[in-house]
């Protein structure tokens, strides 16, 4: 618990499938037994005790009651309040909140549909076309569209159709229920596609031609996928930081690192300040910054990591703040304390423990002056 009621810590939780005894999961999986079930929520309610966490977002949870199971362990804490996806709306798995009281939940929306500006399309262009195009308003701003630039190629053409998110995106208000001057907080509970490669439909699989590249096919389908749920959710999340100073936070399994196309597409990539004379970070209106990153600013450590396949350790699992969490922005409102990593457990030996490591990040209570 913080010490001082004002101060906030966010957690990211990846649940490995949580799911009631008995019931089914995805095909071919097989269901809990009690005794399976019942190891896995003590597991999890320990792991809950660990974080210490005023918010937690959870990831792979198939059913309320499995999550409601774990939040009523002895030794947790009883405060917790959580928050779901709506009754009827479940996509399979999903994801889910907790908030732990002097924190309150005062609303809770759902996000599966793109957003209307969720656009990817390029139409093919020739050089001719491109060469007669006039400048635009924007010319001086963007060196491909200044008039001095020559076109040196197509410009190719593209088209990806996808409109809504593979798992739900829960964004809850977070409010202080005792302290009127705390500003609420927007938090986005996310799980963005999987770098698995997605299985081919059965008329390219049965393609001759087709077939023996199903592994790379089926790969770039699902980092599209992914980078297209970013975009989307980099597009939602601007609905909340633009032309205002409310504190917004991404927390949730990203399925990809740190300095990947993903996380710059989601974050916005604003300017970290690494020198105390400089005025990076000063401000950024749409910023996210990655907690990682600000350990790695603040820690002599130099190994960092949620989750292991085939003996690559990397951070996908992530904590994402405004500049509201920001330490040297003019709008900090809490100032980064520190961000832990629990991943003793990586590579799961078992299912009853979660594949991935968790993350709390803890933030305290010191608006900039």
């Amino acid at each position: 618990m913080a010490a001082n009621m004002r101060d906030i810590s966010f957690a990211t939780f990846n649940l490995y499938n949580l799911q009631l005894a008995g019931a089914p999961m995805y095909p071919r999986s097989v269901p809990y037994d009690a005794a399976e079930f019942a190891a896995k929520i003590a597991w999890a309610a320990e792991m809950i005790v660990r974080l210490d966490a005023d918010v937690i977002a959870f990831q792979e949870l198939w059913a309320r009651e499995a999550l409601e199971a774990v939040l009523g362990r002895d030794g947790v804490d009883p405060g917790y309040r959580p928050a779901y996806i709506a009754e009827g709306a479940w996509d399979g798995v999903a994801v889910a909140c907790a908030v732990r009281a002097p924190w309150e939940i005062r609303a809770v929306e759902r996000h599966k549909a793109f957003p209307p500006a969720m656009r990817l399309v390029k139409r093919k262009q020739s050089m001719a076309e491109l060469r007669a195009a006039p400048p635009s308003a924007d010319a001086l701003v963007d060196p491909e569209r200044d008039p001095a630039f020559v076109p040196t190629q197509e410009d190719e053409g593209v088209s990806v159709a996808i409109d809504e998110f593979s798992r739900s995106v829960l964004q809850v208000t977070v409010g202080h229920a005792g302290a009127a001057e705390v500003p609420p907080i927007e938090v986005f509970c996310t799980h963005l596609k999987s770098k698995l490669a997605t299985p081919l439909d059965d008329p390219e699989y049965r393609d001759p031609a087709v077939r023996p590249h199903a592994m790379a096919l089926g790969t770039a389908i699902s980092t599209i996928r992914r980078i297209a749920e970013a975009a989307a959710l980099r597009i939602v999340v601007d609905g909340a930081l633009r032309g205002g100073d409310r504190p917004v936070v991404v927390l949730g399994d990203l399925n990809d690192g740190t300095f990947s196309d993903v996380l710059a597409v989601l974050s916005g990539q604003p300017s970290f300040r690494v020198v105390a004379t400089s005025t990076a970070g000063a401000r950024s209106d749409t910023g996210l910054y990655t907690g990682v990153q600000l350990q790695q600013l603040r820690s002599l450590g130099d190994v960092y990591y949620t989750h292991e396949y085939r003996n690559v350790r990397e951070v996908i699992d992530h904590v994402l703040v405004s500049e509201q969490f920001y330490d040297w922005s003019e709008k900090r409102v809490w100032a980064f304390k520190e961000m832990r990593f629990f991943n003793d457990h990586v590579p799961a030996e078992d299912r009853l423990r979660s594949d991935h490591g968790q993350v709390v990040a803890r933030f305290d209570w010191e608006p900039a002056s």
